[in-house]
């Protein structure tokens, strides 16, 4: 019976054992579990400096990161002013040119009809005046004969300048002159190998004069330089400014679009170039980074840029190096940090 009770408590000692046992192994696998899902504290690359916030890359971060900086290219250009240009369609210049011919040969046509009813009439005349070979009426006939042709051809000349005043009054007298003479500017137009702009610019533009040439922003990202034909005698219904067509390769500029236009004005302003490269999207802005230490780099907001093939020019803008290849991944390093600060702080 002592022997019975013996092996009972020893049992429940060594299950009372296991049970502690579990018990702080599982502790112990709580803990370890606890530790692997906390998340890794990576130290902030980011430093607060007079200038702006600086992300700190030093060499060996760089060569991972693939960050490499250039000198910015210093550009001399004017001043522009942003413009709204329409491609039009050259469907309406070559109705135009068809009208003009229709009109031009009526009218010739009538002309030579009534130059060939006045040599009837003047035949028919003399030889009534010779001894009544012709009747009284068949004179009076060829006289109105000719009257009415004379009449025909009056009226398709009048015709034929209402039509051309129509034109310049839409067109302008360079470009009516031009279909009308089937000049080849308008056979450039008319055969699609260059499109017509009209491009107008804000009211209250300060432009004296038509500037030469313009630069307008493709669909594909790059510009198309579009030299002035003349100004237009019809303002743009939309912005009510002064308007002008101009004439480009139609090469990527589809009739009926509505683009970006760039007009020159003002004196020539120094700057630098920032290429395309170096711009980073962020909150709706374009940025950029410079190197302010051989470790260091700031973002800075692209202000008063203006678009250009090689990237964005930037006016009064010193020699400088800027981060060409990586930047997305500063922007991301700083925007992380920033992060992991806000979360500290919680």
């Amino acid at each position: 019976m002592r022997n019975r009770a013996f092996i009972l408590i020893v049992i429940g000692i060594i299950v009372a054992g296991l049970a502690i046992w579990g018990f702080i192994e599982g502790r112990k696998e709580s803990a370890l579990e606890a530790e692997r899902e906390r998340p890794v504290q990576v130290p902030s690359r980011v430093l607060a400096q007079p200038d702006g916030i600086a992300v700190v890359f030093d060499a060996a971060t760089r060569k991972r990161a693939d960050i490499a900086v250039a000198a910015v290219q210093t550009a001399t250009r004017r001043g522009e002013v942003e413009a709204l240009a329409t491609v039009l369609p050259p469907q309406d210049l070559i109705d135009l040119r068809n009208s003009y011919v229709a009109a031009r040969s009526q009218v010739e046509r009538a002309r030579a009809a009534a130059q060939a009813s006045r040599r009837e009439y003047e035949r028919v005349k003399a030889l009534h005046g010779d001894e009544f070979n012709v009747s009284t009426k068949a004179m009076e006939a060829a006289q109105a004969q000719w009257q009415a042709d004379e009449a025909t051809a009056r009226g398709g000349a009048e015709a034929l300048e209402a039509a051309g005043r129509g034109a310049r009054q839409k067109w302008g007298d360079v470009l009516a002159a031009a279909v009308a003479d089937n000049a080849t500017s308008f056979r450039r137009l008319a055969e699609g190998r260059e499109v017509l702009l009209r491009v107008a610019a804000p009211a209250g533009a300060a432009l004296p004069k038509p500037p030469a040439t313009a630069r307008v922003a493709a669909s594909d990202g790059s510009f198309r330089s579009a030299t002035l034909v003349s100004p237009s005698p019809q303002a743009d219904p939309r912005i009510q400014g002064p308007t002008f067509f101009y004439a480009a390769p139609a090469r990527g500029l589809l009739p009926g679009t509505t683009l970006t236009a760039y007009l020159p004005i003002g004196a020539e302003r120094n700057g630098a170039i920032v290429p395309a490269d170096a711009v980073v999207w962020w909150q709706g802005k374009a940025w950029y980074y410079v190197q302010s230490a051989p470790d260091r780099f700031v973002r800075r907001e692209l202000g008063d840029a203006t678009p250009v093939d090689e990237g964005w020019f930037v006016p009064a803008l010193p020699s400088l190096q800027v981060v060409v290849r990586g930047a997305q991944t500063l922007l991301s390093e700083e925007l992380r940090s920033q992060i992991q600060v806000g979360e500290e702080g919680q």
